[in-house]
């Protein structure tokens, strides 16, 4: 028997028991939409948290607070004076609620001097008016996504020369009206979230804060070479007054900790495989059951057990292809319908644990966060872009495929394996 009997054969079965044959190639699709959707998506987090530290540079160390006190400028000095530092950016950040145009958008008011918002940003794309002074009078920039709201569906709600109400959420909290002199272009994810935030100087931020103090410091240092031996000197001055953490630490830890997720995530998508194996097996096991009478006659008139072992074995080979080429179009759509609907989420008004906290140091929290542009809130979700790979693919397709054949051997060996008059007599 040709190539072309077998898989005529072999697909008139499989259409014959259409519903059968749906559900047993859904239990594939899942196990191979769950493996590229968690890849492509922990290799976009990877690539999103390795673009924000590069952003940042090689010779970066963040300095964050642990305490109420924060950091002061005595403590830039301290740390300005030390060897091997280039140089210091503080900032203050805090969150709050901005009202404009029946809006009311949660957003994180960020304090940080012009020339600090050059070195940080590399550079500042403003969209409409003009940069801030570096003066304790609170004006400010926006981000994009302030003035353009989500909750608005993207409308602009934020008007240059228009002022706007800032809402300061926590204990110091007070309603303040801010003159607005510029829009910030969107600039994407960021370890400070001035797409969500509003940007103004570090005295004037101080002064809504109620704050005399500022809760991250970045500090530059002159090369690459002393980056670890100045953030072991920061954290022996600092102790427990601060969390002290260098970008090259940060990325060995976020990659450390996402190859673990991955292999966890990966693991539990391969037991929806598992499944689906025992799943092809059974139901491979009833057609053959079924198909008993349909085997004695055709090893009746000539069938060798090899072709029929064939027939079965395409059988398998065709769910697993199908059902991998369509768990592999769900695993590259789900990643965006997932993070769609994580953004949409997250641009929802922030909650009481996020307002009595803040998006970089948290007050006294001292953990900074990487921040969307997509959302309208300050404790917004990563802009994470999901990572597909043709190895990815690759693999998936041929998971599918191997774990369909293998559990289709033993079913199509059974059906090989059948004597012709004793199949002949199961009418």
């Amino acid at each position: 028997m040709n190539a072309e009997d077998i898989l005529r054969l072999s697909y008139h079965d499989l259409a014959e028991k259409k519903v059968r044959t749906a559900l047993t190639v859904v239990m594939v699709v899942i196990g191979v939409a769950a493996i590229v959707a968690l890849i492509s998506l922990t290799e976009g987090i990877s690539a999103t948290i390795s673009n924000e530290l590069s952003s940042l540079g090689p010779t970066t160390i963040i300095l964050s607070s642990t305490s109420s006190s924060g950091f002061t400028s005595a403590d830039t000095s301290q740390i300005s004076s030390l060897p091997d530092v280039n140089t210091t950016i503080p900032i203050l950040d805090g969150s709050v609620y901005v009202l404009s145009n029946n809006q009311n958008v949660s957003a994180t008011l960020i304090g940080i001097s012009p020339q600090g918002l050059q070195q940080l940003l590399s550079d500042i794309r403003i969209y409409q008016g003009t940069l801030y002074q570096d003066s304790v009078a609170p004006s400010a920039l926006t981000g994009y996504s302030v003035a353009f709201p989500t909750s608005a569906s993207g409308k602009q709600s934020v008007f240059v020369g228009q002022p706007v109400t800032v809402k300061v959420l926590g204990k110091n909290g007070g309603s303040y009206t801010i003159p607005i002199i510029g829009i910030l272009q969107p600039y994407g994810s960021s370890i400070i979230p001035v797409d969500t935030g509003v940007v103004m100087s570090l005295p004037a931020a101080e002064t809504l804060l109620g704050k005399p103090s500022f809760n991250i410091i970045l500090v530059k240092a002159t090369n690459t070479s002393t980056v670890s031996q100045l953030a072991t000197l920061l954290t022996d001055i600092y102790g427990s007054r601060a969390r002290v953490f260098d970008t090259q630490q940060i990325a060995q830890t976020a990659k450390q900790i996402i190859g673990t997720i991955s292999t966890f995530l990966i693991l539990i998508a391969g037991i929806s495989l598992v499944v689906a194996a025992i799943g092809i097996m059974n139901i491979m096991l009833i057609a053959v059951y079924e198909r008993t009478h349909e085997i004695g006659i055709m090893k009746s008139v000539g069938f060798r057990d090899r072709d029929i072992l064939s027939v079965f074995i395409v059988q398998a080979l065709l769910i697993g292809l199908i059902g991998g080429a369509i768990g592999i179009g769900a695993g590259l759509a789900g990643p965006y319908a997932l993070t769609a609907a994580v953004s949409a989420s997250s641009s929802a008004p922030a909650n009481s644990s996020h307002a009595a906290g803040g998006g970089l140091g948290g007050g006294g929290g001292g953990d900074f966060v990487f921040t969307s542009s997509s959302s309208s809130g300050s404790s917004a979700a990563p802009s994470i872009q999901p990572v597909f790979s043709v190895e990815t693919i690759a693999v998936a397709l041929l998971v599918a495929v191997l774990v369909s054949l293998m559990a289709g051997v033993y079913p199509a060996w059974r059906a090989s394996k059948l004597e012709p008059i004793d199949a002949l007599r199961q009418l």
